[in-house]
């Protein structure tokens, strides 16, 4: 029992040690029509390049009320560094997840019973997501929508 008990200790203290030496940076910020606000295009692509790791930030607003909003940041799971004659644009798709829906008047979110969503976003605003019924397979929604992107990977601590 001591000894287990030991060991894990010492886990978490590995765990948290190797966390504590990521100091996460804003590298780019893009506006909903892929206007750069902060930050270098080329340093996201640099670092996508360099296979570190890559969060995003974005919110999502009501249409019929700007003030109220979700707040989402996840890890982006499939980076395209895409070039095209109309310039160099980044890619991030995330991870599929258990639908949910805010409930904004009461202060929570609920989750949508077999239903799964996708996302890819773009630092040009355009970002594509789509809603999929789990058993039966079907595209219950699919579409483009424009909002602005914060792009943030890890500096490593010297």
């Amino acid at each position: 029992m001591l000894r287990s008990t030991i060991l894990m200790i010492i886990a978490m203290f590995i765990s948290l040690s190797l966390n504590a030496q990521k100091d996460w940076k804003l590298v780019y910020y893009n506006d909903k029509n892929g206007n750069k606000i902060e930050g270098e295009l080329q340093e996201l692509m640099e670092a996508i390049r360099l296979g570190k790791e890559i969060r995003i930030y974005f919110q999502m607003k009501r249409q019929d009320d700007s003030k109220v909003f979700v707040e989402h940041l996840t890890e982006a799971k499939y980076l395209t560094i895409l070039n095209s004659p109309s310039g160099n644009h980044v890619t991030a798709q995330i991870d599929p997840i258990v639908g949910q829906v805010p409930v904004f008047d009461k202060g929570h979110i609920l989750l949508k019973e077999n239903l799964e969503w996708s996302l890819i976003v773009s630092t040009n605003g355009v970002n594509d997501m789509m809603t999929r019924h789990l058993v039966t397979g079907e595209v219950m929604d699919h579409r483009s929508v424009r909002w602005s992107t914060k792009w943030y990977t890890y500096m490593d601590k010297k």
